[in-house]
């Protein structure tokens, strides 16, 4: 019987973990494959290779963690060449929740954006440009458009300038709300069926908006 209670309670973890999006904000491109969930376009064919997790080119600066997302923008692509990633669940925005803020490696000064998209509001966009090359800056986006919807696409233009002349190296990290807040939609009661049980091979996970399930040890 008390075996059956400790699985119980850690089922419920599991089922809190694969009911969230694939990852949540902030997107600091610390997991593995999390390049995988940005989708590419504009850049001149969009190869793949563009767009990749990379080691920080500047541990000493402001931003200190090991990885963030490389972003290749290539001499012909279209101006407003970027990527969007629809896996860090919800965003709602609100009076005291809707300022956020990017970092960036850049070897060039232009203009950056962040979008936010595929909600109950009109599609919000601003553009920021860096101050400085060859170090990390904080650029921050003050989507007060966004208050009182909310949306499930991030899209991000590495390199955004009027007309486009030539490309470069973006590095990206730690997109978040300022504060570090985040927004998974949470689920509750019947609208969950897991079975069986206690189960020792093989778990089902029901539910009507699912997209994955990952599971975890009681270690994490």
């Amino acid at each position: 019987m008390c075996m059956k209670k400790v699985f119980t309670l850690l089922l419920l973890a599991f089922i809190g973990v694969g009911l969230s999006a694939q990852y949540a904000l902030p997107a600091d491109f610390e997991t593995p494959e999390e390049d995988t969930v940005w989708n590419q376009f504009a850049n001149a064919g969009d190869d793949p290779a563009n767009i990749a997790l990379a080691e920080n080119p500047a541990t000493d600066g402001i931003n200190t963690s090991a990885n963030c997302l490389m972003f290749v923008v290539l001499d012909n692509a279209d101006p407003w060449a970027g990527a969007w990633a629809e896996a860090y669940g919800e965003m709602s925005f609100t009076e005291e929740n809707h300022v956020m803020e990017m970092m960036v490696y850049k070897d060039k000064v232009s203009p950056s954006a962040l979008k936010v998209e595929v909600g109950d509001g009109d599609n919000v966009e601003l553009k920021v440009s860096n101050t400085k090359t060859g170090e990390c800056e904080l650029l921050t986006f003050d989507l007060s458009a966004a208050v009182g919807h909310t949306y499930s696409r991030l899209t991000i233009f590495p390199d955004f300038p009027d007309e486009r002349t030539s490309g470069g190296t973006v590095y990206i990290d730690n997109i978040q709300f300022v504060g570090g807040s985040t927004y998974v939609r949470e689920a509750h009661g019947a609208e969950i069926n897991v079975y069986p049980n206690p189960t020792e091979d093989l778990l089902t996970v029901k539910y009507p908006q699912i997209e994955s399930v990952a599971l975890s040890n009681i270690t994490g």
